[in-house]
């Protein structure tokens, strides 16, 4: 899975937050009780104390082996802690426990995610979704399992059904437009991307896909204001920099292609040599376009991230 997901599995069964010295202090009276650990271990990764919370739902495991909640504990300490092996066997354990709550489906599945066994994540989210329909957290996660493997459309149809569930989910508005991107659909990417940028404006990613759509779109001005946002809230990937110097090849701005040019001479020679093609393209049609004719734009280029 993507760091774009940006998004952890909800540690159902948690308490109401306390005081972590209270916490501490449970588990010094009674070093044995593994309900107190696991409350210790969800205060903890409330703290984003990551390492700690592992250590204290490692010892509510010990003592309270018996707990799928508290090997989901485990698990998502492990995946916070950049171990998916230790996630697998900790997801694993929980839902031999018990096989029929979704949510621990979606740790399991996380966990092959990260070991990019994506289609073995695909799996445990339909076993996920069949336990719980409704619920939106697995129908995202299916809709990232099937653009790990580039199924655009399963991808696109996932995330579509995740957003009718729970449409507060930005990130989600942003990946969804990729994949119309990547489907050929700009018109739609259109809308949907200016959903995510409005909901999110500091989403640098969100900004640069809608640049890219509003260029495949025909729309050269907002392109160029969109790409300008992107780059202002950090987006800095060699595809962005491709696209916007398409844009800015087709509005004729020689300083903003020159800036895509020296961006990417540093950073991608490939990418920079498409985009010198097309820019080369735009050029000769140019010279023989009639006054009625105009400069094509072909939508097809590199995938964006």
């Amino acid at each position: 899975m993507s760091e774009e997901q940006g998004r952890a599995v909800t540690t159902t069964g948690a308490t109401e937050s306390q005081p972590i010295a209270e916490l501490e202090q449970a588990v010094q009276t009674d070093p044995t009780s593994g309900a107190a650990w696991a409350s210790l271990g969800r205060a903890y990764r409330e703290a984003d104390a990551h390492e700690l919370a592992r250590a204290a739902f490692e010892q509510a495991v010990r003592f309270c082996s018996g707990s799928p909640m508290h090997w989901f504990g485990l698990g998502i300490a492990a995946l916070d802690t950049g171990d998916p092996e230790g996630a697998l066997a900790a997801a694993l354990r929980a839902v031999e426990l018990a096989p029929d709550v979704s949510g621990l489906r979606v740790l399991l599945a996380r966990a092959f995610g990260r070991l990019g066994v994506a289609r073995q994540a695909i799996l445990h989210l339909e076993e996920a979704l069949r336990l719980d329909p409704q619920s939106p957290i697995p129908l995202a996660d299916l809709g990232w399992a099937h653009l790990a493997i580039g199924d655009h459309d399963a991808a696109a149809e996932a995330f579509e059904a995740a957003l009718r569930l729970d449409p507060d989910q930005p990130a989600l508005w942003s990946v969804l437009g990729r994949c119309l991107l990547e489907q050929g659909h700009p018109s739609n990417a259109v809308h949907v991307l200016e959903t995510a940028v409005f909901a999110r404006p500091a989403d640098g990613l969100a900004w640069a896909r809608l640049g890219r759509s509003y260029f495949e779109t025909d729309r050269h001005a907002e392109a160029a204001r969109a790409f300008t946002r992107a780059f202002e809230h950090g987006e800095d990937e060699p595809w962005a920099w491709y696209w916007a110097g398409r844009n800015a090849a087709a509005l004729g701005d020689g300083e903003a292609l020159d800036r895509a040019r020296r961006e990417l001479k540093e950073r991608d020679a490939e990418l920079l040599r498409e985009l010198e093609t097309r820019v080369e393209a735009i050029a000769a049609q140019a010279t023989t376009a009639t006054p009625e004719e105009g400069p094509c734009h072909s939508p097809s280029a590199p995938t964006a991230a």
